[in-house]
């Protein structure tokens, strides 16, 4: 039975699909498809709009979980939150100091990839705090 409940814990910090592709994913492939999006602007901004909608979902459920926990809980989700936001910064120095070594403008894209992959494995992890403390509502 604690096996059980630990899987269902563990399927609950999972991204949420119901069947469904994540909507900022699905929306990041639409745009990268676009015959306009070829160039290495186009894929550029397809990326920098993902990492904003990525951000907007982690403040909101960042937001969501400081108005539903206890206060301690808080308080630590407050400390957890600034230190990923100090870690952010220094990942996204040390992945500029790394592109800046490589030549060529496919690199571009790559970076903002990395960025946005960044912001968006912290939006889906607080997603699924969130999801975790919804099971009793």
């Amino acid at each position: 039975m604690l096996a059980l409940s630990l899987i269902a814990a563990l399927a609950m910090t999972a991204p949420a699909t119901d069947g469904k592709p994540d909507p900022t994913e699905a929306a990041l492939a639409a745009c990268l498809a676009k015959d306009g999006n070829a160039s290495t602007a186009g894929q550029t901004g397809c990326e920098d709009e993902a990492a904003r909608a990525y951000d907007r979902r982690m403040n909101a459920a960042y937001t969501a979980l400081l108005r539903r926990l206890p206060a301690g809980a808080g308080a630590q989700l407050r400390a957890a939150q600034r230190s990923w936001i100090a870690f952010r910064d220094a990942e996204m120095k040390a992945s500029s100091a790394f592109f800046e070594t490589r030549q060529g403008t496919m690199y571009v894209p790559m970076q903002a990839a990395d960025a946005t992959a960044l912001i968006r494995d912290r939006a889906l992890a607080l997603e699924g705090k969130l999801r975790i403390l919804q099971i009793d509502d």
